[in-house]
């Protein structure tokens, strides 16, 4: 605590100075060296680094489930990367975007206000061009979505806004409803203009496409969550809890994923000659027996034994055992 001085010893302090013992100049010094801390209050910093730092912790889970399910649903090679967190105004998260854009308005119940995802052109045409059959190719000048295309943006949408909503959920828990669409950024208002929002940039590859997509939260929205965001409370999470829940999340995620699955009737050797000789209608005698079970392949891979025959109107194969390691070594 600092020490209040008496009236006697201001009226010493003020004749030391007049007498010139100690220059004014190196008191104001002395004062000036306490620390400064720069605050602009155009784009006012309302949530600390701390914050920052957990809200790029849960977004990275976002982007890890998200690039699986997108590549996944697009059959394409699609690379996500968080770009920046950045703190500013809404008036400057509007002015920042191309117009036409796809801007998709999302209420967050139970909490107050909306979001805004945002995905630019160049990720929006490449999506829905690669969906109609293409191979992902950029307009060269955007253009506004027909219906079909904002029909088959919204199932993008919501793969996204699922993955976000699994990746928040282990703090919070809500969930997301699309309100409206729009390409027009002057025409989305969800907060005044001088409101502080907080703008998440991931930058997206798909192919040889390249583009952006904003998630923008205004500051009033983000508000009640942000104790929560504390190092502090991610710290008082039980770890097995959280592991219990990666575990079902990394789980999930490959229950997804499709493999190709072969049942190989058989093999045999022949040699170049009788090869090249061979016409339609020539028979090429197997190795299998017709009594021993079939190879089954999983992605190429020798995994399973199986019994050939019919379920209704389809061929089918039933797994009768599964290949131990010796043989699949000694099978290849």
């Amino acid at each position: 605590m600092s020490e209040v001085l008496s009236k006697n010893e201001i009226e010493s302090l003020l004749s030391v100075v007049s007498s010139g013992k100690v220059p004014l100049e190196k008191l104001k010094g002395k004062v000036l060296k306490k620390t400064v801390i720069p605050y602009n209050f155009k784009r006012p910093s309302r949530i600390s680094k701390d914050q920052i730092h957990s809200l790029e912790l849960l977004h990275e889970s976002f982007i890890h489930t998200f690039t699986v399910k997108l590549a996944n649903y697009l059959r394409a090679v699609v690379e996500l990367t968080l770009v920046a967190i950045d703190q500013i105004t809404y008036a400057e998260f509007i002015a920042s975007l191309s117009n036409p854009t796809y801007i998709v308005i999302v209420n967050i119940d139970p909490l107050p206000g909306q979001i805004i995802l945002e995905i630019d052109p160049s990720v929006t045409f490449c999506v829905v061009d690669r969906l109609l059959g293409g191979s992902g190719k950029v307009l060269k000048k955007a253009r506004e979505l027909t219906d079909i295309e904002h029909s088959i943006m919204e199932k993008v949408t919501n793969l996204a806004l699922n993955c976000l909503q699994q990746a928040w959920s282990r703090m919070f828990n809500f969930s997301f409803r699309i309100q409206a669409k729009e390409s027009n950024p002057q025409f989305v208002q969800i907060a005044p203009p001088g409101e502080t929002t907080l703008l998440i940039t991931t930058q997206v590859k798909i192919g040889e496409a390249f583009g952006v997509i904003n998630i923008c939260i205004p500051h009033t929205t983000i508000e009640p969550l942000l104790p929560k965001l504390s190092s502090h409370e991610w710290a008082s999470e039980p770890s097995k809890q959280s592991s219990e829940k990666i575990f079902k999340l990394i789980q999930k995620n490959l229950d997804e994923i499709k493999v190709t699955v072969i049942a190989q009737l058989g093999t045999a050797k022949i040699n170049i000659r009788d090869f090249l000789q061979l016409e339609v209608g020539d028979v090429v005698r197997l190795e299998q027996k017709v009594n021993q079970d079939l190879i089954v392949k999983i992605e190429n891979l020798s995994k399973f034994y199986g019994t050939p025959g019919r379920l209704g109107k389809q061929r089918a194969i039933q797994i009768t055992s599964k290949i131990k390691g010796e043989e699949n070594k000694n099978e290849k």
